[in-house]
């Protein structure tokens, strides 16, 4: 039995039918926490599997990149659960964020996928980094949420810092920098800042969708796609950050909330924007955004 409220007209036992059907056991654990409720232990241990013995994260966790070694997309997506399930306490956090120190450059930049990786199945769109990766503002926003310091922390703040305000961050950029922005309380009264947010401001279609430079034919990330934060979310404070409650208007949350609804497949499950390069990865990603799409509903405030 759902024990969550969820807005009219979402289908959440076809939804559950579907991730049970093509989603992974990860997703399937997410999902049982998520609306059934209990403890934590189905979905660590779920997680477990994905987990290296270097403290990282890899196995196709992030479905893009199937290698088994440790890779930042995979431990990145293993702190962001760890975090939304409250659980940022928990040792695999900190050890992830030791890993991500480990294979950070000298400036505490950390690469978007390794050489190793490029030897197994991969998205076509993962390529090396070699100036470092948007991804190091997601690590660098977790150092600061669990007050993770050292000379690898201090080094990426410092070069999220220096990249915040720069007009050419690519949407994915836009999306972890929002998080940054949320956890770094310099930012609060940084001039860099509030001119970050206008210059994105400035690049959003009219329902406050940013476009995919590169990506796939129309590809855009959406409203919630960008303000969705698991940080902000286990505070209290809604899904989205004060950062993104900055760069969105109200009305533009509200309505984005209407399109992830309507978004709901004959299957019960939701499609993501990109490309899918082979089957397995096709099918992990649908069972992501369907649990995710029940979280941020589950979440989100739409009075």
């Amino acid at each position: 039995m759902n024990h969550r409220p969820f807005p009219r007209g979402v289908r959440v036992a076809d939804a559950e039918r579907f991730v049970y059907t093509r989603g992974r056991l990860l997703e399937r654990r997410r999902l049982d926490l998520l609306l059934h409720g209990g403890g934590p232990e189905g979905v660590l241990a779920a997680l477990g599997a994905y987990r290296n013995p270097d403290g990282g994260f890899g196995h196709g966790l992030e479905p893009d990149v199937r290698s088994p070694v440790s890779e930042s997309l995979s431990t990145l997506a293993a702190l962001d659960l760890l975090a939304g399930w409250g659980l940022a306490d928990h040792p695999w956090f900190r050890s992830g964020l030791e890993w991500a120190a480990s294979v950070s450059g000298l400036d505490g930049s950390l690469p978007f996928v390794t050489e190793a990786s490029l030897a197994w199945p991969h998205a076509p769109w993962v390529q090396p980094a070699p100036e470092g990766s948007h991804v190091t503002f997601g690590f660098a926003a977790a150092a600061l949420r669990t007050g993770f310091t050292g000379g690898w922390a201090t080094a990426a703040v410092a070069w999220c810092r220096s990249r915040v305000a720069d007009p050419g961050l690519s949407a994915y950029a836009v999306k972890y920098a929002l998080r940054f922005l949320a956890a770094d309380r310099r930012a609060v009264s940084d001039p860099a800042s509030d001119a970050a947010i206008t210059g994105w401001r400035a690049r959003l279609d009219r329902d406050g969708a940013l476009p995919v430079e590169g990506g796939a034919d129309g590809e855009r990330l959406h409203p919630w796609d960008l303000a969705a934060d698991p940080w902000t979310a286990r505070e209290g404070s809604g899904p989205a950050g004060e950062p993104a409650r900055r760069l969105f208007t109200g009305k533009q949350l509200h309505g984005d909330l209407d399109r992830v609804i309507l978004g709901q497949q004959a299957d019960g499950g939701w499609h993501v924007d990109w490309p899918a390069w082979c089957p397995g990865q096709g099918l992990d990603w649908r069972g992501i955004r369907t649990v995710e799409v029940l979280q941020l509903l589950a979440d989100a405030d739409r009075s």
